[in-house]
């Protein structure tokens, strides 16, 4: 079946025109979507998947996007599957929570800063005993540049609290931390 059968099927919502779709361009959507997670910590073949599922969901669901004057058919699912993957690794980079200590253990200090080992442990312990969810507020806020917003919005917390937390647990910081990372905060 060819291309522009396959769309004019699409269009109909007929099945086996949506399995040819599915049989001709699953291959190649797989390599397109492999190139932003398959590298990516933590993402599977299972999530490329995933990701070509929705990419035919989509064209199942919306075929009426697809313009043919555009673009041919097979173009225009590898753009989607291209948005569709970076969106999933966005969206799974914002909500990957880090526990401390491997953000720690990631990265050492620099040449540069080996004189500042022991701030760092000291920032590190201080830190590290912060309660929960304060502890998370702070290191989304500081080590990752979520606005509070934000980490309200992944913490299901009211945005005032975030705000509150932030600045009660940069007072209580604030007497055992170096003066450089007082700075910071």
């Amino acid at each position: 079946m060819d291309e522009a059968r396959i769309i004019k099927g699409l269009r109909a919502r007929d099945e086996i025109a949506f399995a040819q779709a599915i049989s001709s361009y699953s291959r190649l959507l797989w390599v397109v979507a492999s190139r932003h997670l398959a590298k990516a910590d933590g993402f599977t073949g299972h999530d490329i998947e995933e990701c070509i599922a929705d990419v035919f969901l989509d064209l199942w669901l919306n075929n009426e996007r697809y313009d043919p004057e555009k673009g041919s058919l097979k173009s225009y699912l590898c753009v989607l599957t291209s948005r569709k993957a970076i969106s999933r690794y966005r969206r799974a980079a914002q909500t990957k929570v880090v526990s401390f200590e491997d953000l720690r253990q990631d990265e050492e200090p620099s040449s540069e800063e080996a004189a500042d080992v022991e701030d760092y442990g000291d920032l590190y312990r201080a830190i590290v005993h912060l309660p929960e969810p304060t502890r998370e507020i702070l290191v989304r806020r500081y080590f990752y540049n979520q606005q509070p917003a934000e980490i309200a919005a992944r913490t299901q917390l009211p945005k005032k609290e975030v705000e509150n937390r932030l600045y009660r647990a940069k007072q209580s910081l604030s007497s055992s931390l170096p003066t450089r990372y007082k700075e910071a905060l």
